[in-house]
């Protein structure tokens, strides 16, 4: 089967379109699904499917050059929608799906978790079920443990595994319309310049949040204080104030000799350029992270717990601060030294996840064929 018409669904909840990709890793898995699906022979085009019914370009298919279709447009006009970034109203994709097209939904995040939320907190981020049938649920692998038999609501016939895909494209383009260098440079060389840990997780759900990265750093304090000379929690201004939060921070010893600071949102190029020398951070059901990805291409020291990426960066295990602190103490005496070889295994290891890789190709061109079959 060839020229198949291919559509891939964004939301778009401004027109900023730095925003847009770098406030969701799902915004720039979805225009990398976008430009994977131009590297299929099987595929004839590509288009963006604008689930906010605003008025065309969506700013994501200018930026990428892919060409913007509203969702009863592209209920006329394709043979195959994967809803990844947005949700179709269920009208156009049941007249796509009478025409005889096919709609996946690719699962990108983890709705159990967020449901699990919505009861505990009275959130409301979760997931909600389409009242469109889909032929085939494509879920990543970092989430398939949880999210598989929620799946199965949808009544599709294939519930599957889809390879994660990654590119520094995103990095690289965003550190070049700033003028910045996020590469590491070796300036620690000697050993003695004190380091500076960033932490970015979002702290927006309980799947990557501040806590065990904060006491890992504050471990590594204890045991080697002149090493650290300040640790920065991004995305945690907002929560200054919240008694959980200050009670946290003000207990630590690295707050108490003033280097422990909270601060609003950077984009990762400008901070890895001027205000962070290494990464700490911790996931929960969340191991294959662009976040990770992002700061192994740079070279930075990466201090982490994805499972997957065990043989890269620098590992600790889930949920042990302790056992971080010491990953981090190790780090920050040995990289400089390694730096050369640390790039080098993690290109290696990147390259599995390329989207010109040809396995990743592959699965990606099963998956449409078992699905328009």
């Amino acid at each position: 089967m060839t020229g198949l018409r291919a559509g891939v669904t964004f939301s778009r909840p401004t027109d900023d379109v730095t925003q847009m990709l770098w406030s969701s890793g799902i915004n720039q898995n979805a225009v990398l699904l976008l430009l994977l699906l131009q590297r299929l022979e099987t595929i004839g085009s590509v288009v963006l499917v604008d689930a906010s019914l605003k008025a065309p370009p969506h700013p994501l298919g200018v930026w990428s050059g892919i060409p913007t279709l509203s969702p009863d447009e592209a209920a006329e006009q394709l043979d195959l929608v994967i809803e990844c970034g947005g949700r179709c109203p269920p009208h156009a994709m049941n007249r796509l799906r009478d025409r005889g097209g096919r709609l996946v939904s690719y699962m990108a995040g983890n709705a159990m978790a967020m449901n699990f939320e919505c009861v505990s907190s009275n959130l409301a981020h979760g997931e909600i079920i389409s009242e469109a049938p889909f032929d085939a649920v494509w879920i990543t692998p970092q989430h398939w443990r949880m999210n598989r038999a929620h799946c199965e609501i949808t009544r599709t016939p294939r519930t599957r595994l889809v390879p994660h895909i990654w590119e520094p494209v995103f990095l690289e383009a965003h550190a070049r319309s700033r003028g910045v260098n996020p590469f590491y440079r070796p300036v620690k060389a000697g050993g003695t310049t004190p380091w500076r840990l960033g932490v970015f997780d979002p702290n927006i759900n309980v799947l990557k949040t501040f806590h065990i990265p904060l006491f890992a750093a504050e471990h590594a304090y204890r045991a080697a204080p002149q090493r650290i000379g300040r640790v920065l929690l991004f995305n945690a201004q907002q929560l200054i104030g919240v008694p959980h939060f200050d009670d946290v921070t003000t207990a630590m010893d690295l707050f108490k000799a003033g280097k422990l600071f909270a601060e609003a949102r950077h984009s990762l190029p400008e901070a890895l350029a001027h205000y962070v020398d290494a990464v700490v951070t911790h996931q929960w059901e969340n191991d294959l992270n662009y976040l990770y990805w992002d700061v192994l291409w740079t070279g930075h020291p990466l201090i982490h717990n994805s499972g997957p990426a065990r043989e890269v960066g620098y590992y600790y295990r889930d949920f042990d601060p302790e056992d971080g602190g010491r990953v981090i103490a190790d780090a920050l005496a040995r990289h400089a030294e390694r730096a050369s070889d640390y790039r080098a295994e993690a290109l290696s290891f990147l390259d599995r996840f390329r989207i010109d890789n040809a396995e990743v190709l592959r699965q990606h061109r099963d998956l449409i064929d078992e699905v328009m079959a």
